[in-house]
This record gives C-alpha cells, structure tokens and sequence, in this order.
C-alpha cells in the first residue's frame, strides 16, 4: 500500500473523502531571507489551539469556510498605518470574486477594533500584534472555528508586523513589499482563516518529509512550538484527528501534486527531504516563498466560497 492509499483509507475510516482540492502552505525553516522577521510562524498558542479543537463548542454546519457573505475584522494594537497593507493582502484572496468578503471597518469608515476586555464577539476575525512569550508569533485559526475563541483573546496574530511593516505604509516600497517574507505571511494566515490547511499534508509530501528532525526544529529557536504544536502543524494524521469533527470533505482534499508555488507550503531545509534539494515538495521560486496566490489556492477558495478559478 502506498503511502497515499494509506491516508486515503485512514481518511475513509473515518468517514471523510479525500477528494480533488488541495489546501497548501507557506513559511521557512530555511536560512532566513533577509526580509524574514524573527517571529514563530503558525505557533498557535496552546490555550487558543485547545479552544479551536474542543468539539463541544458548537458552530453550525459541518465544514471549515465561512457561511456568509462578510467576515468582520478587526484590530488591536499596530501602527494604523499599516492597517491597508493588511486588508489589501487579505482581499487578494477574495478579488477573483465569490460571496466573500471582508470587512475591515465600520459603517463610518473608520477601522474596526477588538480590546481583551471585550465580553461580547467584536469581529469573526481579531487581529493582534503581540509578542509576549504567550502569544508571540504569526498564526491564525482555522476557518469558522475562529468562533470558538473568546471574545477577548485573539484569532490572529502578526507580533512584529504591527511596526515592522511601517516602512511599507503609505505605498512606499511597494515593489519591495509585494516581494517580501512578510507579505507572504499575510496571506499565508489569511489562508488559514479562510479554511486551508498545510500543502506539506499532502500525501507526496508526508512521505517525502523526515518529520521527526522537522519536528524537533520547529520546537528549537525561533519556533519554539511545543511537540503538540508540531503535530498539529507537520503531521496530517494528528491535524486530520483534531479538526475531523468539523471539517467537511474539501477541507481536507487533495491535488493530485503537491503545488510548490502556494502561499501555504512551507519551506524545510534540503536535508528535511528525503529526496533532499529534488524534493517535490521544496517550494518553486528563488525565494522559496510565494508571495502570490497559486491556481490551486484559488481552486480551494473558488470550491468554497462560489466562483470559478482564475
């Protein structure tokens, strides 16, 4: 049995498809680019990865995409200067068309924000930039499972970004950010918070990946992941495990390839490969990060949120 007919037959045990979509993922444990900033990417804090997962939180119908038309977002912190760059990288996602939007501000045009005294949900999505050691990093939960978060606590997380991006505000280096590590970042979470998961999942990968030495780099500096996080970021049985009681089939589908140019695969050092630099799954490019959407990125938001590829 290959390693794909493997997961295909765990996937259908457990009552689930694994079908034509691939969702796919975009972060470095490479010698960092000299744009990277030296956040964790993907730690999602254990408290807000325990809530994301406790299937006696109720949310509605079976499935990981947003059911209406807007998503609301809001912020917490940052230099609003920067707060466009971010709504512009996240509407690069829903630009091709659909009934999706986002929206980033109040009726009277000015942005909308989110306290940590907030008893009451102030945004579907609530963006932070914090860096203390609880929450520090760039992550973001999954999909509408951002609902199970409380009202108070972040669904999203840029750390640095908030000043960090300020040297590209107001149009400035525009070029030089379009082709940065962090704008990747931005749509790599925006990602999650659509509903994608991790292209190294797909089967050609996990069996191409030595996870074990992967693992235990993530859990090093600058990561620092717990071996918890690790799994749930690296190892498609543990994510499928934790996310299969609301997750529906093309959440969790498959290309038949991995895709090497989406936002949502993650770069590993050739040695992380057994296949090493001739890996199929060592992201396209010279940067080995994308930082434009992939056609199979836009296939998984056009299945789920209603409107052909472009």
């Amino acid at each position: 049995m290959t390693h794909f007919e493997a997961l295909l037959t765990f996937s259908r045990q457990l009552g689930v498809v694994v079908g034509v979509t691939c969702a796919v993922s975009a972060a470095t444990a490479l010698a960092q680019p000299v744009d990277m900033p030296p956040a964790a990417v993907d730690r999602l804090p254990q408290g807000i990865l325990d809530q994301m997962t406790d299937s006696t939180k109720a949310i509605g119908f079976p499935g990981l995409s947003w059911r209406g038309a807007v998503v609301t977002v809001a912020f917490n912190g940052g230099d609003p200067s920067i707060y466009p760059l971010i709504q512009a990288a996240a509407d690069e996602w829903t630009s091709q068309g659909g009934r999706l939007k986002f929206s980033f501000k109040r009726v009277d045009g000015t942005w909308r924000t989110w306290s940590e005294n907030d008893l009451s949900s102030s945004a579907d999505i609530r963006i932070g930039f914090f860096t203390d050691p609880k929450r520090d990093g760039y992550w973001s939960t999954v999909g509408v499972l951002a609902k199970r978060i409380t009202a108070g606590e972040p669904t999203m997380n840029f750390a640095d970004l908030g000043t960090r991006l300020v040297r590209f505000a107001d149009g400035r280096h525009a070029a030089e950010w379009r082709n940065s590590y962090s704008h990747s970042v931005v749509l790599h979470e925006f990602g999650h918070a659509l509903g994608l998961n991790h292209e190294h999942f797909h089967p050609t990968c996990q069996a191409d990946l030595d996870l074990q030495d992967a693992v235990y780099w993530y859990m090093g500096p600058p990561n620092r992941w717990t071996y918890q996080q690790a799994l749930f970021n690296m190892d498609w049985p543990t994510y499928f495990n934790a996310m299969r009681g609301q997750a529906g089939a093309s959440d969790i589908s498959m290309s038949a390839s991995a895709d090497r140019s989406s936002v949502m695969l993650y770069s590993f050092k050739d040695e992380f490969y057994k296949s090493g630099a001739a890996s199929p799954c060592r992201p396209a490019g010279p940067n080995r990060y994308a930082t434009v959407l992939s056609p199979q990125d836009r296939a998984y938001y056009a299945a789920n949120y209603g409107t052909g590829a472009q």
